[in-house]
């Protein structure tokens, strides 16, 4: 883990030489002593030989204060050891991300206050929700737990799931596919492969609807409560959770529970930085065509049958008519990842080594205007080589869709700011 490793060569040397200078005018040998370590290495650690222990630093710290940073650009990203390493681990990132927003979702308590509002039946001519008590959350999540469950639900979704696929030769509209949705819950569940879309006005029988099974479990679907839509989304990413294979990719030791939701611990670890390097060379652009994440699983997931590849049924809790739409809600916004943008950021570091970070976005959101880089995620690189740095571009260079990379421009700017030209004379 990142919070176990040994400070950078420049850090202990920061730490080391304002322990030194403080006013409390120790030696060497004294702070060798403090920090139980041989007189040797505080020689070391100022010549860049030697690396502090996280807990050193602390002690440093508390005794002799924080001493003062040189001026950078403060970065909360993901690190990568190198280019390689980012490129090879993308894919099975793009998935961690996925589960991670799902399992957030479904354990964050207003969302799940807002799910057991809605599945709680209302009274004749009463449309609105009520507000419940937290035993009553958990009360009638356990009974959606029971029926998502149940022999019922699965035939009902595995139905669905059977007429949705047809769905990408059929190009229905969004409002066709709601309405599919709706009419799966209210007629037969038999029944759900033979219905029509666009669903018209089919003369078929209901008294064993899904809707109607719910209520034998004490819970309600279909306006105003529980939309078909969240009903399928929920459902199926709450079934692909109780398999073992997924859950524990999801970071759990056990399936997933809406009564007793785990507690959020992210999947991609993101560490705070502060680049205190010169900046010596920025490129920002689209990518000449979108990269695409993946789902954690596809039973997990509805992708929308129309030109959206990366738009996913979500359960936003909105009115009809939101498929039309891109959703402008993002706590519950299950889309896969999709990256239209970038911005790669090159520093040169007091050591004449590098630091890479990389700016990925989508100008293809709500409020976001089309070629704009609005920045969703940013990926560290620590430290690139100054004898590798070209390498290391060229490899970054052809999965962000570069023709070519302007090695002279980057040679003359690193020369300008100080930095070591591979190949080159020093005259």
């Amino acid at each position: 883990m990142i919070e176990n490793m040994n400070l950078s060569a420049s850090e202990t040397e920061q730490l080391l030489r304002h322990a030194l200078a403080s006013p409390q005018r120790i030696n060497s040998q004294r702070l060798a002593l403090e920090l139980d370590v041989t007189a040797s290495r505080i020689s070391e650690g100022l010549k860049g030989k030697w690396h502090l222990k996280p807990h050193q630093k602390e002690y440093l710290i508390e005794k002799y204060g924080q001493p003062r940073g040189v001026p950078g650009q403060y970065v909360f990203a993901e690190v990568a050891g190198s280019i390689s390493d980012f490129l090879d681990d993308e894919e099975a990132l793009s998935r961690k991300r996925h589960v991670d927003h799902i399992v957030n979702t479904l354990s964050d308590q207003d969302f799940r206050h807002q799910l057991a509002r809605s599945i709680t039946p209302l009274p004749t001519g009463v449309y609105e929700l009520p507000t419940l008590k937290p035993i009553e959350v958990r009360e009638r999540l356990s009974s959606f737990e029971e029926f998502l469950l149940s022999a019922e639900f699965a035939g009902w979704l595995e139905a669905v799931r059977r007429r949705y696929r047809g769905f990408d030769s059929e190009r229905p509209t969004p409002d066709d596919i709601e309405s599919f949705f709706w009419a799966s819950t209210y007629y037969d569940v038999e029944l759900v492969d033979e219905l029509p879309v666009p669903l018209g006005s089919p003369e078929l029988p209901s008294s064993k609807g899904l809707g109607k099974k719910a209520i034998e479990y004490g819970l309600g679907i279909g306006s105003p409560n529980l939309n078909a839509l969240d009903l399928a989304a929920v459902g199926a990413a709450f079934l692909s959770l109780q398999n073992a294979e997924y859950y524990r990719k999801a970071g759990l030791d056990k399936p997933l529970s809406l009564r007793n939701p785990p507690k959020n611990r992210g999947l991609v670890e993101r560490v705070e930085f502060v680049l205190t390097g010169d900046l010596i060379r920025e490129e920002q652009s689209d990518f000449k065509s979108a990269k695409l994440g993946l789902p954690f699983s596809e039973e997990s997931i509805f992708k929308v049958p129309w030109n959206r590849p990366q738009q996913v049924i979500s359960p936003t809790f909105e009115r009809p008519g939101r498929l039309a739409l891109h959703s402008l809600s993002t706590r519950s916004n299950w889309d896969l990842d999709y990256w239209t943008t970038y911005r790669v950021r090159l520093f040169l570091n007091r050591d004449c080594n590098y630091s890479l970070v990389i700016e990925l976005g989508n100008d293809q959101l709500a409020m976001v205007p089309d070629g704009f880089h609005h920045p969703l995620r940013s990926i560290v690189i620590p430290k690139i080589s100054g004898r590798h740095v070209l390498d290391h571009l060229n490899e970054l260079r052809e999965w962000l869709g570069l023709d070519a990379l302007p090695e002279q421009t980057i040679k003359e700017e690193i020369a300008q700011a100080g930095g070591y030209v591979p190949g080159a004379r020093i005259v």
